[in-house]
């Protein structure tokens, strides 16, 4: 009698696990220090390193329906394969043929940041999607633990490298490069678009066991989810997307300016570039902890909740990187920081669908992911800008923490919207009653 194999959807995930930290984690993480070494070397100003960033920051987000697409038309393998080969082209343009701003934001921006977006979290999520139904939301929790694992390990990586290397900042690019080429052979290697595709079911289990069991008991457990599927017209003419797109405004554009001006601002305040990647890798191991709470309390507690904590967490902490003095100054701000962001990010990912239903839910995150990262894109470029002019980062890092706290206040007053024709419905029966 032939032994079952073994469901391979473990051995994918592991595949997706690290092809998401090297396509995300090293290039986004890692390039805080990486240019803040390029940066010094071929003297450019912040506000040239900071439009750089926002370019980057610009293309994760913006081509996100472009990427879906692909992964739609052609599937998950060949958009990883496509993404890495993107992120291996601008790792080496960093390389070889960096010398100029201009080059800078065409390398960095724009094609290193085609490869994150391509070859990051669209694909990875989708694929496990069609892998896991009962056991998704843990297969896309351990599958998301992979960039903040590796925005731990990346920075200090990258800059002992370097250091190695005498301060030559291309070697960490070189690094990437290589980096690169092994996520592509992960992808070819490895991803399988569907169970079906190798004769299994999802999750492993026989076809009908797999089904997720209807009617279950959302209301025991203290946190909306609602039971019907919202069109997204009447998704954009609700209130409660639009206070869910603002009070995402203060740590989404946070974070973006951070990551591009974190580093470096902690040179100024005197560090040396190894303990300024050491507390932004604490930062990124705090975001970890973050994400993995919401994910142990976010069907019990409201995510709205625990987002408007992780706003202010991240407010203050903005507020302490201004002032980070000391042993313990130059990492109390960034567990706040990182707490703060992995709390509010993870619950943002979780408080639409639970609002608004499955159907909408790619839709609303794509908006809340474009709006996010343009604002990031505008906050990185705004604030290499006002430091540039007035020789401080005080005054951007002011507005963004008053934007969290009060992202904060309007998490808080957000409620689960109702849709018009249940309101009507609902108004029928009681005159009928």
């Amino acid at each position: 009698m032939e032994r079952p194999r073994s469901f391979y959807g473990w051995k994918l995930l592991a595949a997706l696990w690290l092809i998401l930290l090297i396509n995300l984690a090293f290039p986004l993480y890692g390039a805080g220090v990486v240019n803040t070494y390029m940066a010094t070397a071929l003297r450019f100003d912040r506000g040239t390193l900071g439009f750089g960033f926002a370019i980057c920051q610009w293309m994760t987000g913006l081509p996100g329906p472009l990427v879906a697409l692909c992964v739609n038309r052609l599937g998950a393998r060949f958009t990883l394969a496509l993404g890495t080969g993107f992120a291996l082209a601008g790792a080496l343009l960093m390389a070889l043929l960096v010398h100029t701003g201009t080059q800078y934001e065409l390398a960095f921006g724009l094609i290193v940041g085609a490869g994150i977006v391509t070859a990051g979290p669209i694909p990875t999520q989708s694929c496990i999607a069609r892998w896991f139904t009962r056991r998704k939301a843990l297969a896309i929790s351990l599958l998301l633990t992979g960039p903040s694992i590796g925005g731990f390990i990346a920075p200090r990586v990258l800059d002992s490298l370097i250091a190695h290397f005498g301060t030559n900042w291309r070697a960490g690019w070189w690094l990437m490069a290589g980096l690169s080429c092994a996520a592509m052979l992960l992808a070819l290697a490895f991803v399988k678009e569907s169970p079906a595709a190798i004769g299994q079911a999802p999750d492993g289990l026989a076809e009908r066991s797999a089904e997720i069991e209807p009617g279950a008991p959302w209301a025991k457990r203290g946190v909306f989810r609602t039971a019907e599927d919202w069109a997204i017209g009447e998704v954009l003419r609700s209130r409660t997307i639009w206070l869910i797109i603002l009070a995402a405004l203060g740590f989404s554009t946070g974070y973006s300016v951070y990551l591009a001006h974190g580093v470096i601002h902690l040179r100024d305040l005197g560090y040396t570039p190894a303990q300024a990647a050491s507390s932004f890798s604490i930062m990124m191991l705090a975001m970890l902890a973050g994400t993995l709470a919401v994910g142990a309390v976010g069907d019990r507690i409201e995510p709205r909740y625990l987002w408007a904590a992780g706003s202010a967490s991240f407010g203050a902490g903005m507020l302490l990187s201004l002032h980070a003095t000391g042993t313990a100054g130059l990492y109390v701000y960034a567990v706040f920081l990182g707490v703060g962001f992995g709390m509010a990010f993870a619950s943002i990912m979780t408080l639409p669908a639970n609002y608004f239903g499955a159907k909408a839910y790619p839709v609303i995150i794509g908006i809340v992911t474009a709006v996010g990262t343009t604002s990031g894109a505008l906050g990185a470029f705004l604030a290499g800008y006002s430091y540039d002019h007035i020789g401080s980062y005080s005054p951007a890092f002011d507005v963004i923490a008053i934007a969290c706290f009060a992202g904060s206040f309007l998490a808080l007053l957000l409620m689960p919207p109702v849709r018009a024709i249940s309101r009507a419905s609902s108004k029928a029966n009681s005159e009928v009653a």
